[in-house]
């Protein structure tokens, strides 16, 4: 039906998937592997969300080879992504740019001088006038401080589930959403044309071969949502607290497969659970340092531990950062300061003095 194909858009690109792409072809052997690591770590913004020691302890490399790398990820389109702060994020793009002179990385290690408008101060250091350090700001001002920001979001949009779990008579059972699968039809019209017939003997060759492909590509889907559940049964039955540290990797080498196919099979897809409608690389949880017994270990299960710990404090007394690390550590986590502000933001709870409520007459 070419209509129906014509009227199909285009998926917008997500930030995973352009940075995937440029990997496929930049790196192999090991260096690819890590490669994916540092992918993996990439947050929405495009800045890297680990530390090239994490990331190389990750891999089991030397932080040298893993710094290697990100040098040469660090020069991926567009320019900017995989940087460490705001400072380099900027260097990278005037970098790019030609624009790395002397002055430039002076004024791009002293940006807290810039963004205070101390010009006169910053002129000195550059050892020129403020109307120069004026112009710098300009330049400044067309860089992108977030360049993953320019790229659809991972986060599906709301539509039907194309998995579904359920808990059968052997445990936790997945299966494909039947009606999300694509399906293929070669109309016979005109077959009694021998032109036709030999142009329909070579649509049905190619359907053939794309229905194989897309069957090969449910097949992927369903191992991988399966792999996934069996090493998740606790966050299904027991809430976000229980999600262990499962990576990519882990699930590539535990079905023989790729990555980078792993990465391209859970993109955008859509599994219904008794918790509701969930993205498949919900499943997936970055490992994090923590101790004790009954610690989380998963990325994702600490910030939920520190979404409860909230929740539950006296809202005419809300804790602290320092307070909430007091109280992860009872519970077996043992958490930086700058940790818990880092997940308290990305779970959107403001500061304990914007979450302090008035006590009433």
């Amino acid at each position: 039906d070419r209509d129906a194909f014509a009227r199909i858009e285009a998926a917008p690109v997500s930030l995973e998937a352009h940075v995937l792409a440029q990997i496929d072809t930049g790196f192999f052997g090991d260096d690819r592997r890590i490669a994916l690591a540092f992918a993996e770590a990439l947050e929405p913004s495009g800045w890297l969300g680990e530390t090239v020691a994490e990331v190389a302890a990750r891999c089991r490399v030397e932080e040298a080879e893993a710094a290697a790398v990100l040098e040469h990820l660090q020069r991926f389109d567009p320019p900017g992504l995989f940087a460490r702060d705001l400072a380099e994020c900027l260097t990278l793009q005037a970098r790019d740019r030609d624009l790395l002179t002397w002055e430039m990385q002076t004024i791009l290690g002293h940006l807290d001088l810039l963004a205070a408008g101390r010009f006169a101060e910053l002129a000195r250091l550059c050892d020129a006038e403020e109307a120069d350090m004026r112009a710098a700001l300009a330049v400044i001002r067309s860089f992108q401080p977030k360049p993953g920001e320019s790229f659809a979001s991972d986060r599906p949009p709301i539509q039907p589930p194309d998995l579904r779990v359920i808990r059968g008579p052997l445990g936790w059972e997945v299966e494909l959403n039947r009606s999300q699968l694509p399906r293929l039809r070669v109309s016979a019209a005109g077959v009694a044309d021998p032109a036709a017939q030999v142009w329909l003997a070579r649509a049905e060759s190619a359907a053939r071969w794309l229905q194989r492909a897309v069957e090969r590509r449910q097949s992927t889907l369903l191992r991988t949502a399966g792999c996934l559940i069996a090493h998740q049964t606790a966050f299904l039955e027991q809430g976000a607290r229980q999600l262990l540290p499962l990576s990519m990797e882990e699930v590539a080498a535990e079905l023989s497969l790729h990555p980078s196919t792993i990465s391209r099979a859970t993109a955008a897809r859509l599994i219904e659970t008794p918790r509701g409608l969930i993205p498949l690389r919900a499943f997936f949880s970055r490992s994090v340092t923590a101790e004790g017994p009954a610690a989380p270990q998963s990325q994702d299960a600490l910030i939920a531990l520190v979404g409860e710990i909230v929740a539950a404090e006296d809202r005419r007394k809300p804790l602290s950062d320092d307070a909430i690390v007091k109280r992860a550590r009872e519970a077996g986590a043992v958490l930086a300061r700058r940790t818990v502000t880092k997940y308290r933001e990305t779970l959107g709870i403001p500061s304990s003095y914007e979450r302090r409520q008035p006590e009433r007459v």
